[in-house]
């Protein structure tokens, strides 16, 4: 396990019987291991040059009478680790640039190689998790139906991705939260830490991985979404996704004014400006769900949510609900 931080086998025993040891010799942490003698001194060169140990030199008997003494092991090889971190991160810099360099070099001998055709919504569901396995900082989503597999209400991937310190957004179609256990699955997402905004429709379906993979359906047709899919390799197409994704993601509500809106949280702070029993039915209506969604979110019935409607258009001087948006905007409202 040591192996990561440059020590070996016979270094992490010796170090750890002298740790017990507190103050020891070579043959003392020789009897202490069950190592020779001769390994048991090469390991105390090595741990004194890597700061571990150092030799009592009030208390020399020779090279095997020595008496040595441990480091503090949180000083010593938190620094050790320290330095093997920033090792990494350097390491990881020189890898991001020749690949880089590597995928420059491929678009100029085959562009062909930067798209990979998926067919059939088993291989895309395949590729899905595949994507969210190896993705290491951001996963970016736009999440619209239809889905991949309906039955599938795992959140076990997600779960996984947030739990390695992955950053994960997604822009919600309306339709999705419309969508029986929709609603639901986007709360649990949210408990989880998956920032999530809502829009009232998505123009692709889409998965973004570190900014380098995207995965999209090549038709924009309900019913032939499933059919094929492209993998798109880092290039200027996966950048331009990237910035369709971050405008939709400026326009879209966050969930959390949908989410309190929904479960009953209580108004906001009444004043001359801001309604107080019509957030909820503003923040709906901005996410662009229909108004049977709308009514099953607001325990209500379709009925009361005209009538609900009414008063608010009366309130906002609106004749149409786009002209009730722009109002309550300018008003501040939403």
């Amino acid at each position: 396990m040591w192996e990561a931080v440059g020590l070996g086998e016979s270094e992490e025993r010796v170090y750890r019987a002298l740790v017990r040891l507190g103050r020891g010799s070579a043959q003392e942490c020789a009897a202490e291991t069950g190592l020779a003698r001769t390994e048991v001194r090469a390991a105390l060169r090595n741990l004194a040059g890597l700061g571990l140990v150092k030799a009592d030199g009030d208390d020399a008997e020779g090279s095997d009478g020595e008496a040595w003494l441990s480091a503090d092991p949180q000083v010593a090889l938190g620094a050790l680790l320290r330095q093997r971190r920033t090792e990494l991160d350097r390491m990881r810099q020189s890898v991001d640039e020749l690949s880089a360099e590597y995928r420059e070099a491929q678009l100029r001998d085959d562009p062909a190689r930067l798209t990979e055709v998926v067919r059939g919504g088993t291989a895309q569901y395949a590729r899905v998790q595949d994507l969210l396995a190896g993705t290491e900082r951001e996963l970016l989503t736009l999440v619209g139906p239809p889905f991949l597999d309906p039955a599938d209400d795992s959140l076990a991937p997600m779960q996984r991705l947030l739990e390695r310190g992955v950053e994960c957004r997604a822009v919600h179609a309306a339709e999705v939260l419309a969508a029986d256990g929709g609603w639901r699955q986007a709360q649990r997402l949210a408990e989880l830490g998956e920032r999530i905004r809502v829009l009232p429709s998505v123009p692709v379906k889409l998965v973004i991985a570190d900014r380098r993979r995207a995965l999209l359906p090549l038709s924009t047709h309900a019913d032939r979404m499933m059919d094929s899919a492209v993998l798109v390799r880092h290039s200027a197409l996966t950048d331009a996704l990237v910035a369709l994704f971050e405008q939709l993601w400026e326009r879209g509500i966050p969930l959390g004014a949908l989410d309190g809106a929904r479960i009953g949280a209580g108004p906001v702070a009444a004043s001359a400006q801001t309604p107080t029993p019509d957030d909820a039915l503003l923040a709906l209506l901005a996410a662009g769900l229909k108004d049977e969604a709308i009514a099953r979110q607001l325990h209500i019935s379709e009925r009361s949510l005209r009538r609900r409607m009414s008063v608010l258009m009366g309130r906002l001087a609106a004749t149409s609900r786009f002209q009730a948006g722009i109002q309550a905007t300018r008003r501040g409202w939403l």
